[in-house]
């Protein structure tokens, strides 16, 4: 006996670089940690507005290929909006497989907008590269403005699912660009499927700029779309409830909603400065829909930002409210708490990091930041 149960999952936002992908193969390299020999992958065009087409796919588990087919076809078109599950594929996974997922956009056609920046991919040269998984990558970087290049990002994957045992199960981060990062999320994955081989995946689903209350808005929305993503709320079910095996989740959201409004010319308006009681029940809406289903919370206070344009009194205030809250739902029972905000907080200047755990911008924390992070969070899960 087993069940479907998430070896992989991906948040979708908007990606304007999405005709890049035109006439080529992307590479994507994942390490999974369940068992089985049965998956199956869901993609979806989110964002633009017309119909996206994508295959064929294979899957490589490092010891043989495998064809992913949509009604027994290696192509699908989807139009705005919808999702397609693939049909099962046959491959054996054993812990600790790298799954390469190889995926051609046929030039022809609109290519999807719907991208993952967790997950940087590999693009091909121009071509169907499916059946070599060790293709030469195309080296050029993605360029935004004159001194940006950022990797590319995973293009209309949404998650992998395997046919796992019954004990194997999913835990979930849900943040923003911290998360997003991969400087606390990194090692706690790596902690976590090391302690539970075969048992447990770890799945970040942080997307950089994104609001729990808000979706992308101001001229960062007029010249980028919805970069930020959907809300958080708005996103939680596709990318949160819709996992298989779910056991337990971190909600690691609020500094962009407390900080963004009024930050910057590109910010949101001052009109979206939240409230306590706003942020409160949101998190709150998140916290019963999880705990219904038995699903484990874990809260994360917000990380100091002291120093960054956002940070002011009003906002210095709303960041030691809403972790005082989360604290006193923690004391109660009502959640599990990694205070992120006390283990990289600087004691002698209150809403600001310890040098030490600063990347520099005084919002994101470094890689030793990210350590301790971990670690507290670590503690926190007790599964």
């Amino acid at each position: 006996m087993g069940n479907w149960v998430t070896a992989f999952a991906a948040a979708g936002r908007e990606m304007r670089e999405g005709v890049c992908y035109a006439g080529r193969t992307v590479r994507l390299r994942v390490r999974v940690n369940l068992a089985g020999g049965t998956l199956r992958l869901k993609f979806a065009n989110l964002f633009g507005d017309k119909p996206v087409q994508l295959g064929p796919i294979t899957l490589w588990n490092g010891r043989g290929t495998a064809e992913v087919t949509f009604d027994g076809q290696p192509a699908v078109r989807m139009a705005k909006g919808c999702a397609v599950m693939s049909d099962a594929v046959f491959l054996p996974v054993r812990p600790g497989d790298t799954l390469t997922v190889l995926i051609y956009f046929p030039s022809a056609l609109y290519p999807p907008l719907t991208a993952s920046g967790v997950y940087p991919v590999e693009r091909s040269p121009e071509g169907d590269f499916t059946s070599d998984p060790d293709f030469a990558a195309d080296p050029a970087p993605l360029v935004v403005g004159e001194n940006i290049q950022i990797p590319w990002a995973l293009p209309a994957l949404e998650n992998i699912e395997l046919f796992a045992g019954e004990d194997a199960g999913v835990v979930a981060a849900l943040g923003d660009s911290i998360t997003e990062m991969g400087y606390w999320t990194g090692p706690l994955g790596e902690a976590l499927e090391t302690e539970n081989p075969g048992k447990l995946a770890f799945v970040n689903l942080g997307i950089s700029g994104n609001r729990l209350l808000y979706p992308t808005s101001g001229k960062m929305a007029e010249f980028s779309g919805n970069c930020f993503g959907e809300s958080g709320l708005a996103r939680f079910e596709r990318d949160i409830l819709s996992i298989k095996g779910l056991k337990a989740v971190y909600i690691a959201m609020g500094v962009n909603d407390i900080t963004q409004p009024g930050s910057n010319d590109f910010a949101p308006p001052l009109s979206e400065r939240c409230r306590l009681e706003e942020l409160a029940a949101g998190f709150s809406r998140l916290q019963h829909a999880l705990t219904d289903r038995g699903v484990k919370v874990v809260g994360c206070t917000v990380t100091p930002f002291g120093g960054m344009g956002g940070f002011c009194p009003e906002t210095l205030k709303l960041w030691d409210g809403f972790n005082g809250w989360l604290r006193r739902q923690a004391a109660a029972g009502e959640i599990g708490l990694a205070d992120f905000g006390r283990v990289i907080e600087d004691p002698a200047r209150p809403g600001y990091m310890r040098p030490a755990y600063d990347s520099g911008d005084h919002l994101h924390p470094c890689p030793a930041g990210g350590k301790v992070m971990a670690e507290e969070a670590e503690r926190a899960l007790q599964l």
